[in-house]
């Protein structure tokens, strides 16, 4: 069960790493939709159509670090939970020791290893709770992503079929959305990686929590 406790902080580990790879995808994202409203700009009443989509890829560059935001809290106190939890294991698995080697008629009492070990249990009864649903709560915060990766896509197409219509302006207009699907392309990618990591994150939780019920009630 130790192993299972360095996985879970293993992939908590891997799960922060990913999310902070959004982070400059979203300045990204507001870097281009500033250069989408200079672009429309330059381009006075031709550019009004594309002007509106400029609006939306900021909105698009918003809701994306919105989402950074939510989640850079919340994936800092997955990863001090899963470490906690390894730790008190430990000391879970020390008491356990201690106790298999204990003369019962011994000069020290074995009641107060026992005492020790089952609020250690309690502990880690605690930290599992909070750390499920913390997971929970990251999984909410980040199943917006996937319907951002869709308007992203849409808006691609919106502006990509603005530039063709554009005239001389059409190649900027084009720059812009070129440079749209290639940052909505990472962000699906990271999607993907971070939905990974958290079912195999939640997997492995399960699996952890049901061998500790079960060696806790073994007792």
């Amino acid at each position: 069960m130790g192993e299972e406790y360095d996985t879970i902080f293993r992939q908590c580990v891997s799960l922060n790493t990913e999310l902070h790879k959004l982070v400059p995808l979203a300045k990204q994202m507001h870097l281009l939709s500033s250069n989408a409203v200079s672009s429309a700009a330059r381009a006075g009443s031709d550019g009004d159509a594309f002007r509106v989509l400029t609006q939306d890829i900021q909105l698009l560059g918003d809701d994306v670090s919105s989402c950074i935001a939510d989640t850079q809290k919340i994936i800092g106190e997955i990863v001090k939970l899963a470490s906690s939890l390894a730790q008190l294991f430990s000391s879970y698995v020390t008491y356990d020791d201690l106790l298999e080697r204990m003369d019962d008629d011994g000069p020290t009492n074995a009641t107060f290893f026992s005492q020790g070990q089952y609020l250690i249990a309690e502990e880690i009864r605690d930290n599992n709770i909070k750390l499920s649903r913390a997971l929970g709560t990251l999984t909410n915060l980040l199943s917006p992503v996937a319907t951002l990766v869709r308007k992203g896509e849409y808006l691609a197409v919106c502006s990509s079929v603005e530039a063709a219509s554009s005239g001389e302006y059409g190649v900027s207009f084009e720059a812009v959305s070129s440079m749209l699907r290639e940052l909505v392309g990472q962000l699906g990618t990271q999607s993907r990686k971070q939905r990974m990591l958290l079912r195999d994150l939640s997997e492995t939780m399960e699996k952890q929590q049901n061998n500790m019920r079960n060696l806790l009630y073994a007792r």
